[in-house]
């Protein structure tokens, strides 16, 4: 007999960064002030953000992303009350500094960042604390400080969360859709991998992952779990 964790709940996590690549342009623009509105990266392994920008000098700012080595392009999407939307695309060799893909890797969510001069403030969604303390640990191998102001757990068991039965993160869920709907686990398949990627924006190999492992989670609590969680 088995035991099996499941996980009614997940964590939230608050924490503060100081990453060097989204620190540049501050130095020509300490007021300004940067939403995330989305981070991935693409197939070829860029890194893509889309982000507002309010509060300082848009000329400077823009003179700045253009002197900034690990920007490949920039463009500015609308402009809506005194602020800028923003697609940033980072070249591949700099994208690790955007810990993206490393978040990816451990199951984590960005559900919120703002930067100033003073550095990233992240809320995030993490399966486990474990999952959280490799996060950190990956922050300090790139020598960017980690300081964890808030964490507390997320109680999901009265939601209509289509994920939580299965324990499946948002990711893993919204993959496993896409490839039943466009036909990849049909015989012959109506998708291939790489082309299933393109529509993620994301590397063939890095979706492989996660459908790995959402493959792996659902066969878990699916199929081999019993009542209360434990195998027999």
């Amino acid at each position: 007999m088995r035991f099996v964790q499941k996980w009614d709940m997940s964590y939230i996590a608050e924490f503060h960064i100081v990453a060097p690549l989204v620190q540049k342009e501050f130095k020509a623009v300490p007021e300004m002030v940067y939403r995330n509105e989305e981070l991935h990266l693409t197939q070829d392994g860029e890194g893509i953000r889309v982000l507002w920008a309010s509060g300082d000098d848009f000329e400077a700012f823009e003179s700045a992303l253009e002197a900034n080595a690990t920007i490949k392009e920039y463009t500015c999407l609308t402009e809506i009350d005194g602020r800028r939307l923003y697609r940033i695309t980072h070249h591949e060799k700099s994208v690790a500094e955007l810990l993206y893909s490393q978040a990816t890797e451990a199951d984590i969510v960005f559900l919120d960042i703002t930067t100033t001069r003073e550095g990233s403030y992240f809320r995030v969604r993490a399966p486990t604390v474990e999952a959280l303390q490799d996060f950190r640990e990956i922050c300090q191998e790139h020598e960017i400080p980690f300081d964890l102001q808030r964490l507390y757990r997320e109680d999901r068991s009265s939601s209509d969360d289509p994920t939580r039965p299965f324990e499946l993160t948002p990711a893993q869920h919204e993959v496993l859709i896409r490839a039943h709907e466009r036909g990849y686990f049909h015989q012959p398949r109506n998708i291939t991998l790489e082309e299933l990627a393109e529509e993620f924006e994301v590397s063939s190999s890095a979706l492989g992952r996660r459908m790995r492992r959402a493959l792996d989670a659902l066969i878990d609590q699916a199929l081999r779990s019993g009542p209360e969680g434990v195998d027999k």
